[in-house]
């Protein structure tokens, strides 16, 4: 025979070198290394979370739509996490951000006008001071910033307003020094008067010098028909254009009186931010509590157990792999040489050894009391001779008083079916 190593790389336990006494080990030394993280979590100073609610409709304009609203949140939200934000809290409140406190600003998901301020800190004190200087910051700097913008819309509207006014007077000195579309009226109703005066142009009585009377038309007026139609022509793009900036002068006035309202908002709103420490009328608190310990309790478990377990999985692989254990293999057989015929000798697929035949017995029988003596003495064998149990039955359990049948019994009379229906 050939020699045979066996190979078990295909377990778990092989393929993690975690056999033998080696799973206890690797249990000694998670535990160990998990007990000594979850005391060092329980050791950890408890740490308090203050949670605060920013409502921008307090300090947002009057006029702002659902979307700009949810815009203005948002800019606050983003702008509490600028570094110029944490700076600013970190000099007023002496605490460094990520070593004294950890803090999370997200717009509310139960409202678009909110914002969510999250603080943990190991004082409560000083988690309250870092969420309410946190607000303040970044509103003033969202509203600073909003309000900066509306100045210089502001500036430019007045701007554009003052080069259209002088557009204005323009047209007003081109028009004669009245408003354009009132010279343009005056123009065009001198036009149609003169037509008038033409067409129906009324008679005069006029007495020569010897003092006979006539009937003449009267005279047409100075300036003539012509003069005023030029006149009517040219005041005509004068006046269109004169509305167009009319319509322009405004619009802007609109935005204008916008903008300005825009920033008397954000000057009030900036004004009642500084008393906001005082008297908290933006940034409100909802509950200040020691955090829980469940997380930090896991966290010092796994950080501790799962390096280590794998660490010490991977001292048993280098071990194994400098050490080079021999795999076990199967030994020789001792050589011996056989000799003889075997020979075939068949079988049954169904053996049928220890077999106790299936016998009627009529209780009238007066012969009853023989055949059941007769099954005692069948019972102390342990084997029957073939031939019998192959071919037929012993003629002796063969009940003489009921009628026997002329046909081969059937397997299935064998095993009662026969005796079964006769007892039927």
């Amino acid at each position: 025979m050939t020699d045979i190593e066996s190979d078990n790389s295909g377990e778990l336990s092989s393929f993690l070198h975690l056999t033998g006494w080696r799973p206890l080990v690797l249990a000694l030394v998670a535990g160990l290394a998990g007990a000594a993280g979850l005391f060092g979590a329980l050791d950890a100073p408890t740490e308090w979370q203050a949670r605060y609610v920013l409502n921008a409709n307090r300090v947002a304009q009057d006029d702002f739509q659902p979307a700009e609203l949810d815009i203005f949140v948002e800019e606050i939200a983003q702008t509490a996490k600028f570094p110029a934000v944490v700076n600013a809290v970190e000099a007023r409140t002496g605490l460094v951000h990520e070593e004294s406190y950890v803090i999370t600003v997200n717009q509310s998901g139960a409202s678009v006008a909110t914002v969510d301020i999250n603080v943990v800190s190991e004082n409560p004190a000083d988690a309250q001071s870092v969420a309410i200087e946190t607000g303040i910051e970044a509103l003033t700097i969202t509203l600073e910033k909003t309000l900066a913008g509306d100045k210089a819309g502001a500036r430019q509207n007045e701007a554009e307003l003052a080069e259209l006014d002088a557009q204005v007077t323009v047209l007003t000195r081109e028009a004669g020094g009245l408003n354009p579309t009132t010279a343009y009226d005056l123009a065009t109703t001198a036009v149609v008067v003169r037509r008038e005066f033409q067409i129906n142009r009324p008679t005069e009585v006029v007495f020569d010098e010897d003092g006979v009377p006539s009937t003449q038309l009267v005279p047409e007026p100075e300036p003539s028909l012509e003069v005023l139609e030029a006149e009517a022509n040219r005041l005509e793009p004068i006046d269109r254009q004169y509305r167009q900036l009319v319509t322009q002068i405004d619009a802007i006035n609109v935005r204008l009186a916008d903008q300005r309202n825009a920033i008397r908002d954000g000057e009030a709103a900036l004004a009642s931010i500084e008393t906001e420490r005082e008297q908290p009328l933006i940034i409100s608190e909802v509950v200040t509590e020691e955090t829980s310990r469940i997380a930090s309790l896991l966290t010092g478990l796994l950080l501790f157990a799962v390096p280590v377990a794998l660490l010490t999985i991977l001292v048993f692989t280098i071990w194994d792999l400098v050490r080079k254990r021999p795999k076990a293999s199967l030994r020789h057989a001792d050589d011996f040489e056989a000799a003889g015929i075997l020979e075939a000798q068949g079988s049954r697929a169904l053996p049928e050894a220890n077999f106790t035949p299936l016998v009627v017995v009529d209780e009238d029988d007066e012969a009853e009391a023989d055949v059941l003596e007769e099954l005692d003495e069948f019972d102390e064998f342990d084997e029957f001779d073939e031939e019998e149990t192959d071919d037929e039955p012993d003629e002796r359990f063969i009940d003489e008083t009921e009628d026997t049948s002329t046909e081969k019994r059937s397997k299935d009379g064998r095993w009662g079916r026969d005796a079964s229906s006769k007892a039927g």
